[in-house]
């Protein structure tokens, strides 16, 4: 069967990238490719083998755009509100601004899912679910 083993996003200034990464989700290079005109850093954490690859394009001046058919990449926390509150207090120059905590829930009231979104540098959106249920 196949595995999924990372996921590939474009980023303008990787070294703000990388900080905020690390900062933000805990993930730091595993694995680095510099060439000429790019490189390619893996990121990963203690949590999970897949990665997520930021790909450099050296010199590009002009922001990425996403599309319409981009949606967004997400984890998993234990506390999503207590990791809310960490991500307010992080430096400001990180440009974290979590969004709103909401929650799912079904006809009877009982907790689907709790979370709320981010953005990275680039404007890729993050989602950070609580582990329950189905999200784990």
């Amino acid at each position: 069967m196949a595995k999924l083993i990372h996921t590939m996003i474009r980023v303008r200034d990787l070294e703000r990238s990388l900080a905020f990464y690390d900062a933000v989700l805990g993930m730091t290079p595993s694995h680095r490719l510099d060439f000429d005109d790019f490189s390619l850093v893996y990121l990963r954490n203690a949590e999970a083998d897949a990665e997520i690859e930021l790909t450099w394009n050296k010199g590009r001046e002009t922001p990425y755009t996403h599309g319409d058919g981009y949606g967004h990449v997400a984890v998993v926390v234990d506390d999503a509100r207590a990791e809310r509150e960490r991500l307010l207090g992080l430096d400001a120059g990180l440009g974290v601004a979590p969004k709103d905590l909401r929650e799912f829930r079904n006809d009877a009231g009982e907790l689907l899912a709790r979370y709320f979104f981010i953005e990275d540098p680039d404007g890729y959106k993050i989602e950070v679910l609580e582990k329950h249920g189905h999200y784990r």
